[in-house]
């Protein structure tokens, strides 16, 4: 499963903050931290409005490539910065997100089907999010198979049920884990990507609930995650759900883990 760092994110205080002033020591403690903590790609979002977000995006995908050799997941939905940050990226990223939107779809497609990269599909519409499963996974039937048009190959294409937090709709986790079901029996070959954080949002012990998510949407095939990786717990999670699913042979990961004293909650 793809494991996503999500801490290196504008819209977060001290991380806008950072940003904003060019303050290169939050950025890439955060960059090792969520690495030596296990992420496979790290998220980075520029997104603080009213900036050049061409230039932010920028800076930060030098300064967070410059201190780990990671992937990074380019998330905004400007089609300059976008183009900026492929342009400049090592290695092969994963754009997040193109949505269903007509306008920002028209922008944004032509962007990724000229680059070599993953890129992550909202099922998020004029209307906003639909209620239903069914609903979400017309929408995304659609998407992927514009983006399948525009040349990008099923393996590349990463669908995002659009996870909403409980404490606002007591039934957005089973919204979102019947979408994820459903994802993997209509449109296979094609990914599953989920962003973890929201659905405990409000919540007490909401570590509790964003952990149980987790291993419900691996039992349904989730294939990548967008979380906190220094969450010790979380991550533990992680490697006992592979185990589980039958994802990790041997259970190699899990016991490596278990060596190196990562298991401890």
């Amino acid at each position: 499963m793809l494991i996503v760092g999500e801490s290196i994110n504008g819209p977060i205080e001290k991380v806008g903050q950072a940003i904003a002033g060019r303050d290169e020591a939050v950025i890439l403690r955060l960059a090792r931290e969520q690495k030596e903590r296990g992420a496979q790609m790290l998220d980075v979002n520029a997104g603080l409005g009213g900036r050049d977000e061409v230039a932010d995006l920028t800076w930060l995908i030098k300064q967070v490539q410059g201190e780990v050799e990671l992937p990074l997941m380019i998330d905004s939905s400007d089609p300059q910065a976008i183009e900026a940050a492929l342009a400049l990226h090592r290695g092969r990223p994963l754009v997040n997100s193109i949505t269903a939107e007509s306008r920002k779809k028209s922008r944004l497609l032509p962007v990724v089907a000229a680059h070599d990269c993953g890129v992550v599909a909202l099922c998020l519409t004029e209307d906003g999010i639909p209620k239903t499963p069914t609903h979400r996974l017309e929408v995304a039937r659609g998407l992927v198979d514009e983006l399948v048009q525009a040349g990008k190959p099923l393996d590349d294409i990463y669908l995002d049920p659009l996870v909403l937090t409980i404490a606002t709709d007591w039934q957005g986790g089973a919204i979102a884990l019947k979408t994820i079901q459903l994802f993997k029996q209509e449109l296979p070959g094609v990914k599953v990507i989920a962003g973890l954080s929201n659905v405990g949002f409000g919540m007490p012990q909401r570590r509790i609930l964003n952990r149980t998510f987790l291993s419900m949407a691996v039992a349904l095939g989730l294939d990548g995650a967008i979380l906190d990786v220094r969450d010790s717990s979380l991550m533990a999670t992680v490697l006992a759900t592979q185990a589980l699913a039958g994802r990790d042979k041997w259970c190699r990961g899990y016991l490596q883990a278990f060596r190196e004293g990562k298991l401890s909650s």
